[in-house]
C-alpha cells in the first residue's frame, strides 16, 4: 500500500528532475537539457543529461555528493559530440548507504574563460529490489515486503510503544520523518549493509536521514523481535538528532546501551550472559567498549549486556538528563575516561566499580587489589632498596661499637 508521503517523495524527486530538465538555466551559453539518474540498487547509478552550448567545451565534471556521509566526488565528464553525457558512479566500490538523498551538479570550462556551474539535481538511492507496503502514523512509517497488512499494523505499533519507551529517557524530535524498513531473512538485509559488516547484525540505522533498517521474519516471535528491534534502531535517531553529527563521537557502550533501554522486550539472555561473565571473570572492562564492540558474536553479546545494565545503571543512579548531559559532553570530543568525570565527578573505572557491585553483587576491593598488584609490588622493591641500606648502616653502626672495641 502506497501512502501520501511515498507519492509525494516519489513526486517531488520525479518533478524536481523533470523542472531541471525542461527549465535549466542558460549560463554562459550552456544549457542543460534532459536531465536525470537512475538507480540499479547494490550496482550503480547512470546520470544523464545533454548539455549545449555554442561555445567548444574544454572540460567537464560531475560533482556528486553523499548527504549521509558528507562526502563529494569530483569526476570528469565525456561529453559526446551530441552533446550527450552518461557518468556511471559504481555503488559497490562507493558505498552508499541505502534510502540517502544523492545530489550532483555539472561544472564546465568553456573555451573563451568562462565557467558553468549548473544548479543542483537530486535522486534518492531506494532499495528498488522489493515491492514495499506502507503504513504511517504522524512522522512514522513502516515499510515491509513480506507478511500481510496485519505484520504492518504490528510493526507500526511496536515503533509507536518503542517511541513512547524512549520519551522516558529524552524528549523526541520528530521534525523530520523516520522510515523504517522491514527485511524478511538475512540475505534481504545483508544487501544494505557494508560488506565489512558483522553477518549477525539484525539492524541499522541511517540516523543522518532517518531511515532504520531492521530484520524480522514473519512468524510466530515476530512480535517479540518487532519490541526489541525497532525501538532500539529508532533511539539511535533520536540520540543522533539529540547530540548532532558528532553522535559517532560517543562511546560505543553509551551509544548501544542508550538504544537497549529503549526495547519493550529486551532479551533475557542478557542477564544469563552478565551473570555467567561475572561467576568465571570474563567481564569485559567497560574502557574497552568504548571504540567498538567485538566482530566476534558470543563477545558482542556480552558487550551488549554489559552496556545495556551499565547505561541503567546510570540513568536509575543520576537521572535521565545526566545521562542526556554525559551524552552531549563525549559529543563535544571529550574522551571516554573523562567524559563521566566532567558529569558526575567520578571516573570511568570507580562507576564500573560501582556498577560491579551494585549491579551484580561483586566484591570489587579484591579485583581493585589486584589490579594494582604490579604497583604495589614496584612501591615495595622502592622501599625496600633504602630499607635495606638503612639496616646495613645500622648494622656496621654496631659492629664498630661493640663489646670488643668498647673502653673500660
Amino acid at each position: 500500500m502506497q501512502t501520501t508521503r511515498s507519492l509525494m517523495v516519489s513526486f517531488l524527486v520525479a518533478a524536481s528532475i523533470l523542472f531541471n530538465a525542461q527549465h535549466a538555466r542558460a549560463q554562459a551559453g550552456v544549457t542543460l537539457e534532459n536531465v536525470g539518474a537512475t538507480v540499479r540498487f547494490g550496482e550503480e547509478i547512470t546520470f544523464l543529461a545533454t548539455i549545449k552550448t555554442p561555445i567548444q567545451i574544454q572540460n567537464a565534471s560531475i560533482i556528486i555528493f553523499d548527504e549521509a556521509q558528507g562526502l563529494t566526488y569530483v569526476q570528469s565528464l565525456a561529453i559526446r559530440e551530441d552533446g550527450t553525457a552518461e557518468y556511471l558512479f559504481d555503488t559497490r566500490q562507493n558505498t552508499l548507504r541505502p534510502f540517502t538523498i544523492v545530489r550532483w551538479s555539472y561544472q564546465i570550462a568553456l573555451a573563451d574563460g568562462s565557467t558553468f556551474q549548473s544548479e543542483t539535481f537530486f535522486i534518492r538511492y531506494d532499495d528498488d529490489r522489493f515491492t514495499w507496503q506502507t503504513l504511517e502514523s504522524g512522522s512514522v512509517q513502516v515499510n515491509w515486503y513480506s507478511g500481510d497488512a496485519s505484520f504492518g499494523q504490528a510493526a507500526l505499533n511496536a515503533a509507536l510503544s518503542g517511541l513512547e519507551s524512549i520519551s522516558k529517557v529524552m524528549p523526541l524530535n520528530l521534525t523530520q520523518p523516520v522510515e523504517i524498513f522491514i527485511y524478511a531473512n538475512t540475505n534481504d538485509l545483508a544487501g544494505t549493509l557494508y560488506p565489512e559488516s558483522s553477518k549477525w547484525v539484525a539492524g541499522h540505522t541511517n540516523s543522518a536521514v532517518g531511515v532504520v533498517m531492521v530484520l524480522i521474519e514473519p512468524g510466530a516471535n515476530q512480535g517479540i523481535f518487532m519490541e526489541r528491534r525497532i525501538p532500539h534502531e529508532l533511539m539511535h535517531v533520536m540520540l543522533y538528532r539529540r547530540v548532532g553529527a558528532r553522535y559517532t563521537d560517543l562511546p560505543a557502550w553509551l551509544r548501544e546501551g542508550t538504544a537497549t533501554l529503549a526495547e519493550i522486550n529486551p532479551n533475557p539472555d542478557y542477564d544469563l550472559a552478565l551473570a555467567s561473565a561475572g561467576v568465571t571473570g570474563t567481564l569485559i572492562p567497560i574502557k574497552d567498549l568504548c571504540v567498538s564492540f567485538s566482530p566476534n558474536p558470543d563477545s558482542a553479546f556480552l558487550a551488549y549486556a554489559e552496556a545495556r545494565s551499565f547505561t541503567d545503571y546510570l540513568h536509575d543512579t543520576y537521572g535521565s538528563q545526566s545521562l542526556l548531559n554525559l551524552a552531549l559532553i563525549y559529543a563535544d570530543g571529550v574522551d571516554c575516561e573523562r567524559g563521566t568525570e566532567e558529569t558526575y565527578g567520578i571516573s570511568l573505572s570507580k562507576l564500573e566499580m560501582d556498577w560491579r557491585s551494585a549491579v551484580l553483587g561483586q566484591n570489587t576491593v579484591l579485583p581493585a587489589l589486584q589490579n594494582m598488584f604490579p604497583y604495589l609490588v614496584l612501591l615495595c622493591v622502592v622501599l625496600l632498596i633504602p630499607f635495606i641500606g638503612i639496616v646495613n648502616v645500622l648494622r656496621k653502626k654496631e659492629k664498630r661499637n661493640g663489646p670488643e672495641s668498647q673502653t673500660k
